[in-house]
């Protein structure tokens, strides 16, 4: 038996190989537009920067044919009832979209859109948050982190180039998250460009805004649809253990529901997708938020931001000198066990620090956390710098500049 699945994966990685060689490189040759633009996001979702910077450009720049690469039927279907160009990955129009596109941006990894497809395009990494915690090749626990020790080489280009292939762009937000994405994509940091992040547009565009609540609407979602006083959102990271942490957090939901509703406040949780805690169900005013729906589109609409050691919080703190709930329950825990804090925690986080359960029932109880933090506009500086929204054209510009002098990569040659 093991035999026959040692085979069996030495078939499956032929198989890559084989396409790799083959589909990946004749995409190369396939002539790709400056004027036909990729957007994609994984886990089967419409959702972060690529989201946000996909309507901007159907919106204000119609000389660009922007295209979403769906991997579900449902975002398919929802994104072309509102008339925006969406494709799934493999269909005919999926294909000759992805061959025609001269740029291709995701979030996360190459795998984001088609990275199968990719040769010859203008990759943009436009990530998903600015933070404390090592991630891709800084994170040393990681798989991201594994693929580059292991496979940087020519036979690992060839068997996992979706994972060890670099972004030509990563964005970042200030000097500090700049040389810090530097670091962890182990990049040059003028491979970095300061250019902001598209998800917070909607503050600056009322149109953007308009757009991404009639898509949510379309997934049945409507924010604080029974228009309480305030609203609260709890967002905590993955644990990388994948342990159990939610009943340690919230252990009295009824309790907690009676301080919410003693100051008519309403109580969403939205859990990271890859927590596996099962959620115990919603009271009147605690609510499950859907992983299918993005909390930026909102995000100037909540009250109060109760989270960890997200990088929820420096969105949060972008637009809010007041608000913020810092609920480290699990600190000492987290950073032994579950992922590594780069900086140190206190001196780059701004909001009120609960570290119970009884405590944050009574900064929530006491309105504590809705007094401005002195120290919100330090730490806003220096995690977003001169950012300023909308920051969807200051992307669009560099892109357009950098397309005029980029050349396509070099196929890959047989190990």
């Amino acid at each position: 038996m093991a035999e026959q699945a040692d085979l069996s994966k030495k078939g499956h990685l032929a198989r890559i190989a084989a396409m790799n060689l083959t589909i990946l490189n004749a995409s190369g040759m396939v002539p790709r537009s400056p004027k036909h633009w990729l957007f994609g996001h994984q886990g089967e979702l419409f959702a972060g920067n690529s989201k946000y910077l996909f309507l901007w450009v159907t919106l204000h720049r119609p000389d660009i044919h922007a295209v979403w690469l769906a991997h579900d039927e449902a975002t398919h279907r929802l994104l072309n009832e509102h008339g925006l160009p969406c494709h799934r990955k493999w269909s005919p129009a999926g294909v000759l979209a992805t061959l025609r596109s001269a740029v291709f941006f995701y979030c996360h990894g190459l795998s984001d859109t088609n990275a199968r497809l990719s040769k010859g395009a203008m990759l943009v990494n436009l990530w998903h948050g600015v933070g404390l915690k090592s991630m891709m090749f800084g994170d040393i626990n990681g798989i991201m982190s594994d693929y580059h020790r292991n496979w940087s080489n020519r036979r690992g280009k060839l068997l996992f180039y979706e994972y060890v292939t670099l972004p030509d762009v990563v964005a970042t937000t200030s000097d500090f998250m700049q040389q810090h994405f530097a670091g962890q994509f182990k990049m040059p940091p003028e491979r970095c460009p300061q250019l902001g992040y598209p998800r917070l547009d909607v503050v600056a565009d009322p149109e953007l805004r308009r757009l991404a609540v009639e898509i949510d609407k379309g997934f049945g979602f409507e924010f604080n649809d029974r228009g309480h006083d305030e609203v609260y959102i709890y967002m905590p990271t993955r644990r990388d253990t994948h342990r159990s942490f939610i009943d340690t957090a919230l252990p009295d939901l009824p309790r907690l529901s009676e301080v919410l509703s003693a100051r008519n406040a309403v109580l969403y949780v939205k859990l990271h997708p890859w927590t596996r805690d099962d959620w115990p169900g919603d009271l009147d005013n605690i609510k499950l938020w859907p992983n299918t729906i993005e909390v930026y589109t909102y995000l100037d609409q909540i009250t109060g931001m109760i989270t960890d050691y997200s990088s929820i919080l420096y969105d949060f703190l972008f637009l809010r000198d007041s608000g913020s709930i810092l609920y480290t329950f699990d600190y000492d825990e987290f950073v032994s066990n579950d992922h590594t804090l780069l900086y140190p925690f206190d001196e780059n986080t701004a909001g009120v620090r609960a570290d119970s359960f009884d405590e944050l029932c009574d900064v929530i109880a006491k309105g504590l956390s809705l007094i401005p933090d002195p120290n919100v506009a330090a730490v806003r500086q220096k995690f977003w710098g001169d950012c300023v929204p909308p920051m969807s054209p200051v992307i669009v510009d560099y892109v357009e500049n950098a397309l005029q002098g980029a050349a396509p990569a070099a196929a890959i040659e047989p190990a």
